[in-house]
This record gives structure tokens, C-alpha cells and sequence, in this order.
């Protein structure tokens, strides 16, 4: 289920193989969320009792078809809406169902997943640009993988609220003027770089596009391509038209006939801005990518590889941004990651605890972008506000609080960011902040002189048999002085013995 700002979507599919799949059905339901919640706030009685409706039937559509798994999204304006936790509480009560309030980060990452079951994406650069109601979300893909993404607060319904009242013949100049004094950060890269391939994605791109191709609409149709001299020639033409007009005349639903212009708007001036000769329209789009990935959580052991691997590029991202010693982070990582791999009898935890611990030994010393002095701190700061590809709000939170306990005091429930978390989240961070400790004195001097270690429990120490090159003693007082937290934790006191 795909919860926008503009409509509800509800996709049911039966799957071969997890990338393979047949649709059963499809259901849009024009419960306009964002209508209210962009004016004041808040989603208000009579939005809220249509979209209980819609959902009701969702429902009863899932109990015909017997889905054994389901995941429902709600983007940017469940998300703002003020009475969001009263909503998402009736849905619950009513439906049983949960919705899943969900960055434009993870909104982006969903969507490149629904193109990528259409769309080769594996040579060059493409970017995938997706148009909602309230949001637009963008993702670089190089060479098949995601790189960047980047979300904005500008949408069809949205822009259209800030310009619906003009005549029609001067709202397309307003929204443009808009656009213009918008900042899109990823589409300076492209002053420098061509771009492979554009793709639009969204119910507004794919009416344009059926409008310029002629093609009929079909489950199965294939991607079309629409050029940006046809593009800009389609969004005059129904700019000059009352929506009741282009209603009439297209067979468009009232609620795609108002913000088919904004949001065709938003198409042509991102693809002037990058130099985009056309515009890839796969006819896929956020609800295709959330199919694909429960798909995928459903099915074997292997299934998050790609998505770790995007994961940790994203991380890799932000540590360059921050301008991190780079050497010195990859080596505590890569020593984190392998006391946890030696270590799994003594602190039981999964790969995820794992993933999240060598995002937290990457990013560990971030805060050095902002001053040296209370560095750690300022790692929290600087994480807990940077969206990761991949990462819930939960998981970036523990992130933060690991990066944050690399050194100084341990975790106390003083610290507001620790005392936020819950009880499972500060039993995670005080484990791994654990080993991330350790791991980050066996490179206090960022000489990477310890090159390799292994750890093995005795009595009441954990030996470090640790191999080097060139003189260790800086980094031994601080495992000594480090190992406090492993110590408290696990009770064992870590000691280095140095093999040479």
C-alpha cells in the first residue's frame, strides 16, 4: 500500500520468484491527504473518514486474494500532519493494519527498486526523478546501484496550493517561477557530468506520457519515452485549459486534472536543468518498489545484500562529506566488524547489531567537522540528523549513540539521545559501543600500525593477539583505558598481547 498525498494505492501480487511477479489486482482510491494537512496541519474529519473507508476495503481486497504478507507506506503528508499518531491509532483499530511513516530517503530507495524491475539501470548514470502530491523524491543510479538521493518538499498538490488561485493562463509561469527559486543541490552535478538516462516515475508523468504516445493503458505496456520538446508542448497546452477542461477533453479524473500541470512542471524543469534530451517513463512506481521489497523480505537468507551494499555507500557518502580521516575510519571498521565476528558467543547478536556497528566504527568521528573538542558528541548531532539510505529513524538513532560512546563517558541515561531509545535500542548500543571502543583504541595514533587481531575469551580477560607494524604502545594505554565499557559489559578486560 502505497498512503500519498494525492491517493491511496493498494497492489496485490502473486510472486514466482522475488523479483518476478503477476499483478492481481490494483485499487486507487483519490482520498486527497495532502489537501488538508499543506493548509493547515492536519488531516482533517472528513479526509480522515474517507481514507478509513479506503482502507476498510483494502482490507476485505487482502482477505479475497489470502496475502500472506503485506507493508503499507505513508509519505510526506502522513508525515506532517500534526494529528499523524491519531490517525495512524484508527487505521490500526479499524483495519489492523499498520501504517509505516517513511522518509523521502526510503521513498526514493522503493521507487529505483520498482524501476529497476522494468528498467536495465546497470550501465552509466541514470537519475529516477518521482513526482508525488507532496514530495519529489530523486535517486542517482550509477551502474546499477543507488548513490545518492535526495527529497524536497515540492509536490503537484502542494505546488498547486501556493499558486491554485491565479488565472489559469498565469499558473504555469508562477509555478515555474517557483521551481526556479527551489534548491535541487543533485542537479548541479550535472554542470559537469551527462547523464545516461532520465526517468520519471508517477500517475502525472505516465498520463503524459500515454497522451504523447497514444498507447493504451495496459498492466503490461511497456516503458515509453517521451521527448522534452513534446513534454513542453503538452504542459502548454493544458496549461491553458481549466481543469474541468482537460477533464473533458483527456477523460482525466478530477483529481489528476488539477495537478497534472504542477507536476509536469516539476518533469520539465529538472530535465532542463540536466540536460535531458527525453524523459523514461516505466510506468512503475513507489507501490511497485514496496511490492518488491516484502517480496524480498519474504524470501531467503541472501535477500538484503544489495541493499546493505547501498547502505554502506551511503554511509561512505557522508563520511567524505564530513571530511573524515578516511584510513583511520576504514581500519577501526574492518577491526569493529571482525572482534564482532570472533566474538558471537560472548555477545550474541545478529547481522543487523553487525551492520550497525560498522556504519557507527565508519562515521565515528564525523563530528571532527565541527571541532575536535567534544568530537563525539558532535558525531551524534551531525549522524542522528543525516538520513541513511536503508536505515529506519530507530536504526540511525542507535547509530548516532554508538558513534557518540566511542570515547569518554559510557552511556548514561542522563544523555538525552540514550534516554530517547528503548530498552532493546540501549542494550544494542552499550554492546556495540562495547567493541567499537575497543576497535577504535587499537588505532589511537590513526597510523594503522595494528593491522590484524584476534580475540579469544580467558578467565576474565579477552586476549587481543594483535599483529603490527612499527610500535604500538600508544594504542595499547588505549585499550587499557578503553576497554572500560567491555569490561562493564561483558566482564571480561581486554588485553593486547603483540605478536610482532
Amino acid at each position: 500500500m502505497d498512503v500519498g498525498s494525492n491517493a491511496l494505492r493498494l497492489s496485490i501480487a502473486e510472486f514466482k520468484t522475488p523479483t518476478q511477479y503477476k499483478i492481481l489486482e490494483r485499487v486507487r482510491v483519490p482520498v486527497r491527504l495532502g489537501e488538508s494537512v499543506f493548509h493547515t496541519n492536519r488531516i482533517d474529519p472528513a479526509t480522515m473518514e474517507a481514507a478509513l473507508d479506503a482502507f476498510r476495503n483494502f482490507r476485505r481486497k487482502m482477505e479475497q486474494h489470502d496475502v500472506v504478507v503485506h507493508r503499507a507506506v505513508a509519505t510526506s503528508a502522513t508525515r506532517e500532519a500534526k494529528n499523524r499518531a491519531a490517525f495512524l491509532e484508527r487505521v490500526h483499530a479499524e483495519t489492523g493494519l499498520d501504517l509505516e511513516l517513511i522518509k523521502g530517503t526510503e521513498e526514493a530507495r522503493l521507487v529505483a527498486l520498482g524501476v529497476r524491475s522494468r528498467l536495465s539501470l546497470d550501465r552509466g548514470l541514470s537519475m529516477i526523478l518521482d513526482v508525488g502530491g507532496g514530495s519529489s523524491e530523486i535517486a542517482l543510479v550509477g551502474h546499477g546501484e543507488i548513490l545518492v538521493v535526495e527529497s524536497h518538499d515540492i509536490g503537484g498538490v502542494r505546488l498547486l496550493e501556493r499558486v491554485g488561485s491565479a488565472p489559469p493562463e498565469k499558473i504555469l509561469k508562477l509555478i515555474q517561477a517557483t521551481l526556479k527559486s527551489s534548491r535541487f543541490p543533485i542537479l548541479d552535478f550535472f554542470k559537469r557530468r551527462r547523464l545516461t538516462r532520465f526517468v520519471g516515475t508517477g500517475g502525472n508523468i505516465e498520463t503524459i506520457a500515454t497522451m504523447a504516445t497514444g498507447a493504451a493503458r495496459s498492466e503490461d505496456r511497456p516503458p515509453a519515452r517521451v521527448t522534452l520538446v513534446r513534454l513542453r508542448k503538452i504542459l502548454g497546452s493544458l496549461a491553458r485549459m481549466s481543469p474541468k477542461e482537460r477533464a473533458e477533453k483527456y477523460g482525466l479524473r478530477p483529481d489528476r486534472a488539477d495537478v497534472i500541470v504542477p507536476a509536469g512542471a516539476i518533469f520539465e524543469y529538472v530535465a532542463t536543468r540536466i540536460r535531458a534530451k527525453e524523459v523514461w517513463v516505466p510506468f512503475v512506481g513507489l507501490v511497485d518498489g514496496v511490492l518488491i521489497d516484502v517480496a524480498r523480505a519474504a524470501g531467503a537468507e541472501g535477500m538484503k545484500a544489495l541493499e546493505v551494499s547501498q547502505t554502506r555507500n551511503a554511509a561512505m557518502a557522508v563520511l567524505k562529506k564530513y571530511e573524515t580521516d578516511p584510513k583511520h575510519a576504514i581500519r577501526v571498521s574492518a577491526l569493529a566488524v571482525s572482534l564482532f565476528d570472533q566474538l558471537k558467543s560472548v555477545h550474541g547478536m545478529g547481522k543487523r547489531d553487525r551492520l550497525l556497528m560498522e556504519l557507527a566504527a565508519l562515521l565515528h568521528e564525523v563530528g571532527n567537522f565541527i571541532g575536535s573538542s567534544g568530537h563525539h558528541r558532535h558525531a551524534y548531532y551531525i549522524i542522528a540528523q543525516t538520513p541513511i539510505l536503508g536505515l529506519s529513524d530507530e536504526e540511525l538513532l542507535v547509530v548516532a549513540n554508538i558513534a557518540r560512546y566511542h570515547r569518554k563517558a559510557p552511556p548514561d541515561l542522563s544523555h538525552e539521545g540514550y534516554r530517547d531509545l528503548d530498552e532493546k535500542g540501549q542494550q544494542r548500543v552499550r554492546a556495540l559501543a562495547a567493541i567499537l571502543r575497543v576497535a577504535d583504541a587499537l588505532d589511537h595514533d590513526h597510523r594503522q600500525s595494528v593491522t590484524s587481531v584476534q580475540a579469544k575469551p580467558r578467565g576474565s580477560e579477552l586476549r587481543l593477539k594483535v599483529k603490527t607494524r612499527g610500535d604500538v604502545t600508544l594504542d595499547e594505554l588505549s585499550v587499557v583505558d578503553k576497554g572500560d565499557l567491555f569490561r562493564d559489559e561483558f566482564g571480561l578486560k581486554p588485553v593486547v598481547v603483540v605478536r610482532g
